[in-house]
């Protein structure tokens, strides 16, 4: 399907984005790392030069990035990603949005395997509160705010 999309439609084209990402997302799933990472690197590029920097599904694809290269064991660069996507996802959306809340659980759970504990229980701490919040205390992603901590 990327090849035929990619052809028929452009390398840019967001049905080819979409291809990309998908199969990105698969090979990870399968821990194809390897091969998963650098279609993860083409997504954010041509999410970036489409939708902008700014964009949400931007912001996602910096995201799956960042996990890619942490599960890779190359947590210093996705703690890099992680922090930028934070900042834009607190400008962008705010910082009680869910998918805001989810770039502090990545980021504390990368802190934690860099071994900056402090930072990473200060952030989970901020998150827990802020999905007791929003989402309510028996939210999925609350109680598994809780259980990080």
């Amino acid at each position: 399907r990327l090849e035929a999309s990619e052809r028929v439609l452009g390398p840019n084209h967001p049905q080819t984005l979409a291809a990309i990402n998908n199969l990105a997302l698969t090979l990870g799933e399968l821990d194809r790392l390897l091969e998963a990472e650098p279609l993860k690197r083409r997504a954010l590029e041509v999410s970036e030069e489409t939708l902008g920097s700014d964009h949400p599904d931007t912001l996602v694809a910096l995201g799956n990035l960042a996990d890619t290269l942490r599960r890779l064991g190359c947590a210093e660069d996705a703690e890099i990603l992680e922090r930028r996507r934070l900042k834009a996802s607190e400008a962008i959306l705010g910082s009680d949005h869910p998918d805001t809340l989810v770039a502090m659980g990545n980021l504390a759970a990368t802190l934690g395997e860099l071994g900056q504990h402090a930072e990473a229980e200060l952030i989970e701490r901020h998150r827990l509160e802020a999905s007791e919040r929003v989402l309510g205390p028996k939210h999925p992603d609350t109680l598994t705010a809780l259980g990080n901590l």
